[in-house]
């Protein structure tokens, strides 16, 4: 048991791992190192850690960590009574943040009187400063708003339009009189067209393979007499056939005059991009009818 007690009293007597300090070598790392330091009021120890950072240029990465520099490295100056250095410090700070103010919580009177002097100094270059970034601020702005209106201008030039073509076919009457549907196709029924072309192949086309099967077979039309009645069938099925595509030819030429119009029209839509010009065309067709339709750019 007391071995038990011994290892628990050594596991939680270690000292809790140390936090990591900020690294000495990195901007961000010195900075806080320098306001550690300065709460110490150690304000010679926190010019030598950020005043070659600030000095001929800013080595930070944000406008935030400057500030927070420019900061420190002035009041430390003041402390120091270096005013030069410190009016050296604060200048820049609001040059870069004209409306800056030290807190008076944490900052000595002293300080804070001697920090609205400087800006009452600079109040003229702060203003113009102010007035310059308004400027700056307005020119970004306009030129903003006058690239969107280009990208909307752009975009309503190239919208797509729908763009309506109209075809006017004439039909002809002698084209109700001929096989394979072409009078349907003509009346823009193209189902019935390919049904009656359909049909009218097959029907066709089993009864020339009829005739053309027995005059080959039997060139002198002579048929002996075994093989008589499958040539009485062939020549059954040929008849049949062909009365079967003549008869649907007819009903073809029927139903193309019952449907027949002088006229079919024919609309095409699709969108195309849009421009600024609006203009009709019409122009006639090589095979008769008019095409008549609107194109353009808007």
């Amino acid at each position: 048991m007391m071995w038990l007690f011994l290892s628990l009293w050594t596991i939680l007597a270690q000292p809790a791992p140390a936090q990591p300090a900020p690294d000495p070598v990195e901007p961000a790392g010195r900075l806080e190192l320098a306001s550690q330091e300065s709460l110490q009021g150690n304000h010679q120890r926190v010019i030598d850690l950020l005043s070659n950072l600030l000095y001929p240029t800013s080595q930070f990465s944000t406008e935030d960590e400057e500030i927070k520099a420019l900061r420190l490295l002035g009041l430390s100056y003041w402390f120091l009574n270096n005013p030069g250095e410190a009016t050296k410090a604060f200048t820049m700070l609001l040059n870069r943040r004209p409306d800056f103010k030290l807190d008076p919580v944490v900052v000595p009177a002293g300080a804070i009187v001697f920090f609205n002097e400087v800006r009452s100094k600079l109040r003229e270059k702060l203003q113009e400063i102010e007035r310059l970034k308004r400027e700056e601020e307005e020119r970004k702005k306009r030129e903003k708003e006058e690239a969107e209106r280009r990208i909307q201008e752009e975009l309503r030039r190239n919208a797509p339009v729908l763009r309506e073509t109209t075809v006017i076919h004439k039909n002809y009457m002698l084209f109700n009189f001929f096989p394979l549907g072409l009078g349907q196709f003509q009346n823009g029924q193209d189902g019935k067209g390919w049904m009656f072309v359909g049909l009218q192949a097959l029907t066709g086309a089993m009864s020339v393979s009829a005739y053309t099967y027995l005059k080959y077979k039997y060139p002198r039309g002579m048929v002996p007499q075994e093989e008589k009645v499958s040539a009485r069938q062939i020549q059954y099925l040929q008849v049949g056939a062909g009365a079967a595509f003549f008869a649907l030819w007819m009903a073809s030429v029927v139903d193309a005059l019952v449907f027949h119009k002088p006229t079919r029209k024919t609309t095409d839509r699709r969108y195309v991009p849009g421009r600024r010009r609006l203009e009709m065309f019409g122009a006639p067709l090589e095979g008769g009818g008019f095409v008549l339709g609107v194109q353009g750019d808007f």
